[in-house]
């Protein structure tokens, strides 16, 4: 394994989210978990270093941090939950995925990972408010009216015959008295 005495978090995460790294490295992300663990500020550093590394303008090395990300999630426990879960990390978060800051100059794949990682966490760890509010807050695309939406009106009833023709229907004032005394409202109707 690469396990080195010493090493820092930095030195952890940057091997880990080496842009040059042709798939994750699960040996350097383990690392980076357990070195986190060890340290007593671990978590503050980590979730630090792990913003600026998810902000990245390489794609690939900003999923390599989101998947870092995940797995401390996972493998670093509460102190590390309770780091992430801080509005000034997950303000971090959200400015990747927001248009108003690095939204648009980031990838459809990095903002794509970013939502499902809040919207997990909402689940996982539902005693977090501050992540369910982070997952609110966040910008949504404007989405089209469903197609299956009933219209306001409902639809005009299809005529059926002078028979059945509205202006020949009895009204509550009498059986002979018509709904409407002149011509139907219906074009193909002659009443």
């Amino acid at each position: 394994m690469a396990e080195a005495e010493g090493e820092s978090l930095e030195s952890w995460l940057n091997k880990a989210t080496n842009p040059s790294n042709r798939q994750e490295d699960w040996e350097y992300i383990i690392g980076f978990c357990d070195q986190i663990n060890k340290e007593l500020e671990g978590p503050q550093i980590a979730v630090r270093l792990l913003a600026h590394k998810i902000q990245s303008p390489q794609e690939w090395e900003a999923v390599q941090a989101l998947t870092v990300l995940e797995a401390c999630m996972k493998n670093c426990g509460r102190r590390f939950h309770n780091e992430v879960g801080k509005f000034r990390f997950l303000n971090e978060l959200i400015k990747v995925v927001s248009p108003k800051y690095l939204g648009d100059r980031v990838s459809e794949k990095v903002k794509t990972k970013v939502i499902e990682l809040l919207y997990s966490w909402t689940l996982a760890l539902a005693e977090e408010s501050k992540i369910k509010d982070a997952q609110a807050a966040r910008p949504r695309p404007p989405s089209p009216p469903p197609a299956s939406l009933p219209s306001r009106h409902p639809p005009r009833p299809q005529h059926l015959g002078a028979a059945t023709c509205p202006a020949r229907l009895r009204s509550p004032r009498g059986p002979t008295a018509r709904a409407r005394p002149s011509a139907c409202w219906m074009r193909s109707c002659s009443a």
